[in-house]
This record gives structure tokens, C-alpha cells and sequence, in this order.
């Protein structure tokens, strides 16, 4: 019996897990699922980790990232039919869901929440939005609602084809050098070295460790990246 469960455990362990694999190129960084790119290779991520990497493994972390980093565009997608639905109007919609989006993409860079995480394992698949995506476009055209199916189509490609990155640089652009500003250790950063180092903090946090002291996105390290 005790096998079993154990057994259990493991296999939903699996299901779950959000490691990725990735493909380390020395001195020039690290490509994970979907060719997203770290700055720093592997060394020096396991240096930079080297107090919590006992504890979660740097496939879990780069994993972990990659997910995290799909979330304000998971957001986008799975939120903009109901805004299609119970709006007054295409243009309110529209606005809305890029409102919404700035938000989740700049809160996103700010905290992290592995619970939430593990919902992208699903929610972050757009192969399922598709799914939805046609059937509720389906729905739209026999209702004789043309115009709504067209930018319901229009704003999935938008974000499958990763054209959302446009909205995201603006982000980085605009607002985020504003922020940043007193932090200039940061401007040097790409959103997913940002995410990756707000992951390993978290962990860091639950440890009991103190994070700060970590070296490696410094000026010098990033101008020699």
C-alpha cells in the first residue's frame, strides 16, 4: 500500500513538475523551452544559485521561469473572450484587455506565486486556447456577430505569435525605466534573467537566506555578457 502512494506521489510529482530541460551554450547563456533565452550560461547561474541549488534543482528554476514568464500573455488570452462577451463594445474591450495585460506584465516581474505556476502547466497551453478560440468564434459567427469573431481571431494570433513582446518592450521602455531608475543594476536586465532572479530570491526567502549578497548581474558582468 505504501508503495502505491508513494508511486502516486511520484507520478503526480512528474505530472506536475515544471523542470524544464535546456541547452547551455558557455559565455553566452542558456536556451530553454520554446527558445527562450537567459543571459547567463550555467555556470554562472550555478553560482549565483549555488545556496539554494541543494534544494531545487536549476532545471526547476529555468523551468519555473519559463512558465512565469507566459503568464501575462496566458492572462490576455483566456480573459479577452469574457471581455468580448460582456462588454458594451469592441473598442471598451479591446482597451480593457490591453489595460489588463500592461498590469499582469509589470506585476509579473515583481512577485512570484508557484501555486499560480502550476495552473500555466495547463492554462499557459495555447493549443487548448485555440480549442476554445474556435469553438466561441463558431458561436460569434452564427449569432451573426462577424466583426467580434474577426478581432477574437486577430487577438490570438497576437499573442501566439509572440507579437505581444511589441506591448511588453513598451512596458520596459516607458514605465519601467521610471521605476528602475534608483535600480540601475537592474536596467541591464531582459525579462527573463528578471523573472529567473525573482524565482531564485523566492526560494532564497523560504530558506531563510539572504539573497543580497549574491553576485553575478552586476555592470561589469552584464557588459561582458
Amino acid at each position: 500500500m505504501r508503495s502505491k502512494v508513494k508511486g502516486l506521489r511520484n507520478f503526480l510529482r512528474t505530472l506536475f513538475s515544471l523542470s524544464v530541460d535546456y541547452e547551455n551554450v558557455p559565455g553566452h547563456g542558456i536556451y530553454a523551452q520554446g527558445r527562450l533565452k537567459f543571459r547567463f550560461d550555467e555556470d554562472a547561474l550555478r553560482r549565483y544559485f549555488a545556496e539554494i541549488l541543494p534544494y531545487v534543482s536549476l532545471n526547476e528554476l529555468i523551468g519555473e521561469a519559463v512558465f512565469w514568464f507566459m503568464l501575462p500573455s496566458a492572462i490576455a488570452i483566456w480573459t479577452f473572450p469574457f471581455l468580448l462577451y460582456y462588454s458594451q463594445g469592441i473598442l471598451f474591450t479591446v482597451v480593457g484587455a490591453v489595460a489588463l495585460y500592461f498590469i499582469a506584465e509589470m506585476a509579473h516581474l515583481f512577485f512570484y506565486l508557484k501555486p499560480l505556476n502550476h495552473i500555466l502547466l495547463i492554462f499557459g497551453n495555447h493549443f487548448l486556447a485555440l480549442i476554445v478560440y474556435v469553438i466561441y468564434a463558431i458561436i460569434l459567427i452564427l449569432s451573426g456577430s462577424l466583426m467580434k469573431a474577426i478581432i477574437l481571431g486577430a487577438w490570438f494570433l497576437f499573442f501566439a505569435l509572440g507579437l505581444n513582446e511589441l506591448l511588453s518592450l513598451i512596458i520596459f521602455v516607458v514605465v519601467g525605466r521610471v521605476y528602475f531608475s534608483q535600480k540601475k543594476r537592474f536596467l541591464t536586465l531582459l525579462k527573463p534573467d528578471q523573472i529567473l532572479i525573482n524565482i531564485g530570491w523566492y526560494y532564497a526567502s523560504k530558506l531563510g537566506i539572504d539573497p543580497s549578497k549574491w553576485e553575478m548581474y552586476n555592470q561589469k558582468t552584464c557588459a561582458n555578457s
